[in-house]
């Protein structure tokens, strides 16, 4: 999981409403990856399965960053180097580890990369996914959240065993970033990169992508729902 500074400057924004009840999402979508090329695999982070618009096959979505040395690959791989190397991945259901899928077509992201100085709307990775039609998946939302509204974490603690729903507060909303504080003052977002961050309607708003602790807090950060699909239509 990757750290980060927030300026100063950043406002806080109140954490006394009242706490917004946990989405409904449906089950096993949430997934553990391991990554496969012809020489090697490594597993790390998080993804989950979704529906886009745009693209008849549903996906498997993670964080590009995760392929390099934030889960002990020796160097970053590029948005060309990634489909052609890392053919395959299998994804296991964090609640029930019995239910899987797996896909043998990444797809190409122009533009792609990890998170870095120059921000992070660009930390994107994805597979297609060949579903029943019956499967149940995450959508993306249509409607980015404001400053102020209660967003969840929805993903697997480090050293924990269950699938939680961890709410934080927008502290930050643009077409590029996504910074939400999150309720818990001792969240390890350790593992979650890749995870989904829904609203209270259970839409995808954002793929979680690092965090950091500021003044006791912690902060999450999360490429938003509008920068995937900006990356998506240019897919291959």
């Amino acid at each position: 999981m990757r750290s980060f500074l927030l300026l100063a400057s950043l406002a806080a924004v109140g954490m006394g409403a009242e706490p917004a009840p946990n989405p409904g999402v449906p089950p096993h979508v949430v997934l553990k990856p391991t990554f496969m090329s012809g020489q090697d695999s490594f597993s790390g982070g998080t993804a989950f399965l979704c529906r886009v618009p745009g693209e008849e096959k549903a996906l498997l979505l993670t964080a590009h960053h995760l392929f390099g040395p934030a889960c002990g690959l020796e160097r970053d791989f590029t948005w060309q180097e990634v489909p052609q190397i890392f053919v395959a991945v299998t994804g296991l259901s964090i609640t029930d580890p019995t239910k899987a899928i797996t896909s043998t077509r990444p797809v190409t992201i122009p533009g792609a990369r990890g998170s870095d100085d120059q921000g992070y709307a660009q930390d994107v990775a994805a597979y297609r996914v060949d579903l029943p039609t019956v499967r149940a998946t995450l959508h993306l939302a249509k409607t980015p959240p404001a400053v102020g509204d209660t967003v969840f974490l929805h993903g697997r603690q480090r050293g924990k065993e269950t699938l939680d729903m961890l709410p934080a507060i927008v502290q930050v909303s643009t077409e590029t970033e996504l910074v939400y504080e999150f309720a818990a003052k001792d969240v390890a977002l350790a593992g979650t990169s890749g995870a989904p961050v829904l609203n209270t309607s259970g839409q995808v708003v954002a793929i979680n992508v690092g965090g950091g602790e500021r003044d006791g807090s912690i902060l999450g950060m999360g490429n938003p729902a509008t920068s995937i699909l900006k990356l998506l239509a240019n897919a291959k």
